[in-house]
């Protein structure tokens, strides 16, 4: 099999969980508008207000941010500084992104997961709740978005980096 080739096949199965997770933040989005909704509507028209579910929506919010930073990345929607790289040739720029996702993207996610995992397994281990009486019971479900993030944000990198190493290796 050519080198090309086991790249692209690396690429589509390390990308495989990062789609099918971008696909299920569209729900979350939705849920999330109409949870605020729901917030705002209850608390101006009826003066009623719940923990939960202010709580919740934030958390919504949170796992469309920390799980969609993957699929961004995946979709090339990710913010970038393209300053010098308007004069390199496709190739080079094929280089540097490539140098970028693996020595930045990378080493920032496994930093993150390597610090997020005793903050969420100690969050686990306490039953952690929100501080509210009618909040979030399970509050450690929430920051273990966090390595998840980083999980996601590994495999997108390494994903990525094996596609354009393809590309560079065909041209």
């Amino acid at each position: 099999m050519p080198y090309a080739k086991l790249l692209d096949r690396a690429a589509t199965l390390l990308a495989w969980p990062v789609a099918q997770t971008g696909r299920a933040l569209g729900a979350l989005v939705v849920l999330g508008v109409f949870g605020m909704f729901a917030v705002v509507l209850l608390r101006y028209a009826f003066g009623f207000s719940e923990a939960w579910l202010r709580e919740l929506v934030l958390a919504l919010n949170a796992a469309v941010f920390l799980l969609g930073a993957s699929y961004a990345l995946a979709r090339d929607e990710h913010v970038r500084v393209d300053v010098l790289s308007k004069r390199f040739s496709p190739r080079t720029k094929l280089l540097v992104e490539v140098i970028g996702l693996l020595l930045v993207v990378l080493p920032f996610a496994l930093f993150v997961l390597a610090v997020s995992y005793s903050y969420v397994a100690t969050s686990f281990a306490i039953g952690e709740r929100s501080n509210e009486p009618s909040g979030l019971s399970y509050l450690w479900m929430v920051k273990a978005l966090i390595p998840t993030f980083a999980v996601l944000l590994i495999l997108q990198a390494l994903a990525s980096a094996c596609k354009l190493l393809a590309q560079w290796h065909a041209r």
